[in-house]
């Protein structure tokens, strides 16, 4: 478990840290995320315009992270498990940091396969995190 929160931690606050250090160094890409509006009225005065938070996602979200949680104390996952979900966690809580401050998400690290993409450090970390969990579960039916 502490493995998960060192590397969720440190993966959050590197993504936010690169973040400001790419703004002022290379070229960057400010991807504005335009949101539907909340189902409840009361919601509209929530956060800045471009973030809007529907109360059904954030419950469904949250019950998921509790199911999580509680699996993850029961089955005593593995370091490789640990390490991805720890770096998707991360990511995405560096994505969703900086969309709630800043209102986008700013991307700086160009990928040019199979087209030319710009992307930042926390979604190279969800897409890691999610193969090293994709190995760790096959490598777990493996050893049943």
């Amino acid at each position: 478990m502490r493995l998960l929160f060192i590397v969720g931690s440190g993966t959050w606050l590197l993504a936010l840290v690169l973040r400001v250090l790419a703004r002022a160094h290379v070229e960057t890409v400010e991807n504005v995320r335009q949101t539907v509006s909340p189902p409840l009225a009361w919601l509209k005065g929530l956060g800045p315009p471009s973030i809007q938070v529907p109360v059904t996602s954030t419950v469904i979200v949250l019950v998921i992270i509790c199911a999580i949680v509680l699996a993850w104390w029961r089955l005593r996952p593995t370091p490789l498990a640990a390490t991805g979900l720890g770096l998707f966690i991360g990511g995405a809580a560096g994505n969703t940091t900086e969309q709630i401050t800043y209102g986008s998400v700013t991307d700086y690290i160009p990928i040019s396969w199979p087209d030319d993409y710009l992307v930042n450090v926390a979604d190279v970390a969800i897409v890691t995190g999610g193969v090293l969990l994709a190995i760790a579960l096959l490598s777990s039916f493996a050893r049943r």
